[in-house]
């Protein structure tokens, strides 16, 4: 099913549809949007929401799907299903795949799993990347005032990018209310430090690993003010920690467990990159990002995170 259809008429679905069963699926779980779609259902539904942990895959929870107390129905979000193993994905779906209530089920699971076909389940697709007519329908209304206000709001926003992830959008659309039309300094300053610009991050980190230092520097006196100094700190713990973690579980050949680090890092780093670092060096640049932590964290000075830089660009770190 088409997702802003879905979303737009869920609650009715989820009581009057026939279907027991309805799968999301995307590259990536979209935490934002399910936060606020569960929030506003529960204020729509008439019968109880309720949340089981699947993720220790003893799948005891089938019990509870099979028994109404009372015959009080509920709707039972099963979360995200991505961290599962192969054959617990495949074991889980099968079972949705003929399950026919009492109760109705939601889960989340990645793009790359072949759901089962079933006339009891539905699955709801969601994008990689939302543009702006997408956005235009997640959002259509009767209303002519809302009409108009959605529709400056996102005259605005994509101005700055030409597309959103679900969750970006959702984030935004929080903001909607507390602006207005002349809101100048939201759409020039806020939305780019809410949301990851285009050429940001995600560029910035291949770019560092690629040690291109001139096209580096460049973006990065783009973007460092964007973000603090805390942020920077995490922002490059976490891409060293995914680094060092891909390369060693690639050289022990584990490429399930090298996938799950790889989030986040750069295609070129994944594909030929990692092969040019070795796992001290890594090592020890994260030993001086938790050095310059420790330093801001008692008075030190930002500019410690341009040094480390320079250290790595000039091969400081290498063993």
């Amino acid at each position: 099913m088409e997702f802003s259809k879905y979303i737009k008429d869920a609650s009715n679905l989820l009581e009057k549809s026939d279907n027991s069963v309805t799968v999301f699926q995307g590259v990536a779980y979209s935490q934002i949007f399910f936060m606020q779609f569960f929030d506003r259902i529960k204020t729509e539904l008439t019968i109880d929401l309720k949340t089981i942990d699947i993720q220790s895959g003893d799948f005891l929870f089938k019990s509870q799907l099979a028994t109404s107390f009372l015959g009080m129905n509920c709707v039972y979000w099963l979360g995200d299903a991505s961290m599962l193993k192969a054959k617990q994905k495949d074991d889980l779906l099968n079972y949705l795949a003929d399950y026919q209530g009492p109760h109705k089920v939601i889960i989340f699971v990645d793009s790359k799993i072949e759901i089962p076909v079933s006339k009891h389940l539905t699955i709801v697709t969601i994008k990689d990347k939302y543009f702006f007519e997408d956005a235009k329908s997640l959002w259509t209304t009767q209303n002519i005032k809302d009409a108009q206000k959605n529709a400056l709001f996102l005259n605005q926003i994509y101005k700055i990018k030409n597309s959103f992830t679900l969750d970006e959008l959702f984030l935004l659309k929080n903001y909607q209310d507390l602006i207005t039309a002349d809101s100048k300094e939201f759409y020039e300053s806020w939305v780019s430090r809410l949301v990851i610009p285009d050429t940001s991050l995600f560029t910035l980190s291949q770019l560092f690993f690629e040690k291109k230092e001139e096209a580096f520097f460049r973006l990065w006196l783009q973007i460092k003010p964007l973000y603090s100094e805390m942020f920077w700190i995490s922002f490059w713990s976490d891409q060293l920690y995914r680094a060092y973690f891909f390369i060693i579980f690639t050289q022990e050949e584990n490429f399930v467990a090298a996938k799950q680090a790889s989030y986040g890092l750069s295609f070129s780093f994944m594909k030929q990159t990692y092969k040019y670092y070795k796992i001290n060096e890594l090592q020890s640049l994260h030993e001086a990002l938790y050095s310059i932590d420790s330093s801001l964290k008692n008075g030190g000075n930002s500019y410690q995170i341009d040094q480390l830089y320079v250290d790595f660009f000039i091969g400081k770190f290498k063993s």
